[in-house]
């Protein structure tokens, strides 16, 4: 059997071993540790696409490692000063003596900061900046690849490998195959057999990440339910799971199988109940993220409507919806909520909040309602969804990804009224494939 076939197997093996092996570590892999540190309103999930290529390229999952801080305030002194603390007990669970790291956007201004003091530099064998700060030298003499998106067309670090991803989003630069194939070569010394995340048997896949406040990225506790759904209504079938989240909003590994629909719901006594749906997970994903709204955050700008649902839709890579060819689609129900005004180019749209703004069961498309046309990175649109109090109706969301040919994904989500209840919708930011094609 040819290398390439034996891949997706062979890289399940591997996945299933990091997940459940305590042995294994860099010492005994010989690979060094990574580190992916997030930009403004990040967290660990815009890693998720090139951790599960990591494993899909045989790295061990319990040597990637996301690194969280609270973006809300202006200040980088706290996150700093948690990168410290992060990397040391990083080298202490898997006995490395160095680690490599990759940052983000903002992200790359906290790693410049850390990398400043050579104590801190030492530790850290190289290191990616995408599309992020530039300087004159390598941050603190360590070897650096720097890639650079459409944020940062410019940007420069003396010294460096410097790469012009200008075609590419923002965060596009960071979640991409093209970015993962730069960053692969960099941290390894060799070409990754392949930038596709590579699906696994199904009944291997695990899934486990992090209930938080968002952009605090502070932990979020309550009882999370994993249902298993109908994929073609999205009703439930049974629930798989039913864990405790405690105060660091840990949860997982879990078993999922990975061709099933799930729905992972997060209940806290007293407040909003969180529903949360995904595409299939094809592979394991150990940085999930269910976010959830504080006060005074994003969510308090949303109108709650027992007569209509109200929807989270994320993408880690940007949403265009004004270029003359191949613009990016978002349908609900067949009718597409995305235009130029909703989710230009320029603007970076990685979430859309799908809503019926006052409540008044008119739909306003075209533009998004105030102040959702200017926050970075988000926007909104006035939809009415009919809701029903039991949830009995089914909402389809497609999306038809631009470069994808007019491929287009499909989740169905009951219509849960949005008075009571939040709905966040997670797209993948890559082109996936069912276990045992291609």
């Amino acid at each position: 059997m040819p290398i390439v076939a034996r891949l997706p197997l062979l890289a399940a093996f591997l996945v299933f071993v990091a997940v459940t092996a305590p042995a294994a570590n860099a010492s005994t892999t010989g690979c060094t540790p990574v580190i992916f540190v997030h930009g403004q309103q990040g967290s660990a999930q815009q890693w998720q696409s090139n951790a599960k290529r990591f494993s899909t390229n045989g790295y061990p999952s319990r040597l990637l490692h996301a690194y969280e801080y609270d973006t809300s305030i202006a200040s980088n002194d706290a996150a700093v000063a948690g990168l410290d603390g992060f990397v040391a007990d990083v080298l202490a669970r898997t006995g490395a003596r160095s680690v490599d790291v990759v940052a983000h956007s903002r992200g790359t201004t906290v790693a410049h900061a850390y990398l400043a003091t050579p104590a801190r530099a030492a530790l850290v064998r190289r290191y990616v900046n995408v599309d992020g700060r530039s300087s004159d030298t390598p941050p603190g003499g360590v070897p650096t690849l720097a890639l650079w998106g459409s944020l940062q067309p410019t940007g420069s670090i003396g010294g460096a490998t410097n790469v012009y991803l200008t075609h590419l989003g923002h965060t596009e630069t960071a979640t991409s195959a093209e970015g993962f194939g730069y960053i692969h070569r960099f941290l390894t010394g060799r070409d990754a057999v392949t930038t596709d995340v590579r699906p696994e048997p199904p009944a291997l896949v695990r899934i486990a990440g992090r209930a938080v406040f968002f952009p605090q990225n502070q932990g979020a506790a309550g009882r999370l339910r994993v249902w298993e759904l109908d994929g073609r209504t999205g009703a439930r079938r049974a629930v798989r799971q039913s864990v405790e989240v405690g105060a660091d909003g840990a949860f997982g590994p879990l078993r999922v199988d990975g061709r099933e629909h799930y729905e992972l719901v997060l209940e806290r006594e007293g407040q909003r109940t969180y529903h949360y749906y995904f595409e299939p997970f094809e592979r394991s994903d150990l940085f999930l993220r269910l976010q959830v709204s504080g006060p005074g955050g994003i969510g308090d700008l949303i109108d709650k409507c027992p007569a209509s649902s109200a929807f989270t839709v994320l993408r880690n890579r940007e949403w265009w919806a004004d270029q003359p060819t191949d613009d990016d689609r978002l349908e609900f129900d067949g009718v597409d909520l995305l235009a130029p005004a909703v989710a230009p180019r320029a603007r970076q749209v990685l979430a859309s909040f799908v809503f019926d703004d006052g409540c008044d069961g008119v739909s306003v498309p075209g533009t998004p309602p105030a102040p959702f046309g200017s926050l970075p990175f988000l926007t909104g649109v006035d939809t009415y969804l009919p809701a029903q109090a039991d949830a009995g109706g089914t909402i389809r969301v497609t999306q038809t990804a631009r470069g994808s040919g007019g491929r287009s994904r499909t989740v169905a989500v009951p219509n849960w009224p949005s008075d009571q209840h939040t709905i966040s919708l997670q797209f993948k930011d890559y082109l996936d494939r069912p276990f045992g094609r291609g």
